[in-house]
């Protein structure tokens, strides 16, 4: 059941992303990129709580790779003064060889109408991961295992269109 959830989850996460569409410069060059992450938490002050893991992507670099949030601020969204989100600057480090990386940002809602949704980008890579670029969106899986969906689309600006490098 629990696998049936996280299906359900990415698909639906896959299908809003093609409804809603990348800019049409982008719509052929674009791959659909799903997958699945598992989080030890985002602890204010925490350094060491700060991690994604990647277990599912059909991106196979991505497969094991971590999200290392490097300076997450929580905030809250106007009028409010009640913090309803993070953001942070992220860092993906990829299990192959070359330790490939990518640098972006995200942003996750914790509280409010977006509650268990957020968004990551990526704009920019190291090793097989160079030229890398993502929009993704998050969603919640599992609150209780920490486990959120990735749904997306992944290009790179080069030759090196899937992530296996030369």
């Amino acid at each position: 059941m629990h696998s049936l959830g996280r299906l359900v989850a990415v698909a639906i996460g896959a299908a809003l992303l093609t409804v809603l569409g990348t800019s049409s410069t982008l719509a052929g060059e674009s791959k659909t990129l799903t997958g699945v992450k598992q989080c030890t938490g985002i602890v204010p002050g925490s350094p060491a709580t700060n991690t994604c893991l990647v277990t599912e992507s059909s991106l196979k670099i991505l497969r094991g790779a971590t999200f290392h949030y490097t300076d997450v601020v929580f905030l809250p969204t106007p009028p409010s003064t009640t913090a309803d989100h993070f953001t942070s600057p992220i860092w993906l480090t990829a299990i192959d060889k070359r330790a490939s990386t990518a640098t972006g940002r995200c942003t996750f809602y914790f509280a409010g109408p977006k509650a268990s949704t957020g968004h990551c980008e990526f704009w920019n890579g190291t090793d097989k991961l160079d030229g890398f670029h993502a929009l993704i969106t998050v969603g919640t899986i599992s609150k209780a295992l920490k486990e959120y969906s990735l749904a997306g689309t992944y290009w790179f600006d080069h030759d090196n269109e899937d992530g296996t490098g030369s």
